[in-house]
């Protein structure tokens, strides 16, 4: 088996354009690129200290920038590529299909949004998936500390002690932004529909492990994910929190269609599975509390803390909200 380190490396050597692989490859993995995009800055953000204007400018757009559908359909969609790596919820997939037919396999998920966690291995694949969110939950509220802290130190700078100017205008550029989201990353497109991907996915979603994105930068020449761990992993499943059923029910019914093919669901029924209304709603209100909070700063050094509590840790809570 190839070493999951080395996936990076391989998307890179395929010497594939910038577009050709992204038109060519599978809704939910190209919509898992964009929260992928999202994770790669805050790697950027947790290894770079800001040091000028500048990069306060960039973090703000590069993490606060994103729009909330794509970020939440972004979140869905990874969270199911990660559920449909399950061995007995794939076979159960398999099997319902092989016997009753994919028509009556669809028609049951159309029927019923909790048909496909429902079937054999359903709740661990979903299980799998919130593993995998909370280590993601973890690494932003890590992120975040961080961020603010600067927030804190840099008032010692006689840059970041600089008026912004106007503000507002800062925060009106935001919103601009967020209405038409942050695209996902050529390298990060390729990543994810490369033929190893499966592999990272399955160590993604054991408990335990660390967040897949600790190695996952824009500024590397290639993705590099980290290598499989095998031991020091907790096996205690974590749980759908209550009243998040529906949000677990359409993971299930995603991570079906994945195991199908991409053939298999139309781009409505795609689109239907991955678009969820109340994750949307919680990101839709960390970027208006970012934009209040960037039009209210007067100095350089209060936009980090903006950053942190807004593009950061609010997200956090937003996609850690489903899980207990």
């Amino acid at each position: 088996m190839k070493s999951i380190r080395m996936i990076g490396a391989i998307v890179a050597a395929a010497g594939m354009a910038a577009g050709a692989w992204a038109q060519s490859g599978d809704t939910i993995s190209n919509s898992a690129a964009v929260y992928a995009t999202y994770q790669s800055e805050v790697t950027d953000v947790k290894t770079k200290p800001l040091s000028s204007a500048g990069d306060i400018d960039h973090a703000l757009t590069s993490l606060g920038g994103h729009n909330p559908d794509q970020l939440s359909k972004g979140w869905i969609s990874y969270s199911a590529l990660i559920a449909s790596q399950d061995p007995e919820y794939r076979a159960a997939v398999r099997d319902i299909e092989s016997f009753y037919g994919r028509d009556a396999l669809m028609s049951g998920m159309a029927m019923d949004a909790r048909y496909a966690r429902k079937l054999d291995g359903g709740d661990n694949a979903v299980s799998a998936a919130l593993a995998a969110t909370e280590a993601d939950s973890r690494r932003l509220n890590s992120a975040a500390a961080y961020v603010k802290e600067q927030a804190y130190t840099l008032q010692a700078a006689g840059w970041a002690k600089a008026k912004i100017g106007n503000s507002r205008v800062k925060a009106t550029q935001l919103n601009s932004s967020q209405a038409s989201g942050i695209p996902a990353t050529a390298p990060l497109i390729n990543a994810f529909n490369a033929p190893d991907i499966d592999t990272v996915l399955a160590q993604a979603g054991t408990n335990g492990a660390p967040s897949l994105w600790d190695n996952v930068s824009t500024a590397a020449s290639a993705v590099r994910f980290p290598a499989a761990m095998t031991s020091g992993l907790n096996l205690n499943r974590k749980r759908v929190k209550f009243g998040k059923e529906p949000i677990a029910d359409q993971i299930a019914t995603l991570a079906a269609y994945r195991v199908l093919g991409s053939e298999a669901a139309t781009p409505n029924q795609i689109s239907t599975a991955m678009s969820e209304r109340e994750t949307k709603g919680c990101l839709n209100m960390a970027n208006l509390n970012l934009q209040q909070c960037v039009a209210a700063a007067n100095q350089q050094y209060e936009v980090p803390f903006c950053i942190g509590e807004h593009a950061l840790s609010d997200v956090g809570k937003c996609i850690g909200g489903v899980y207990q």
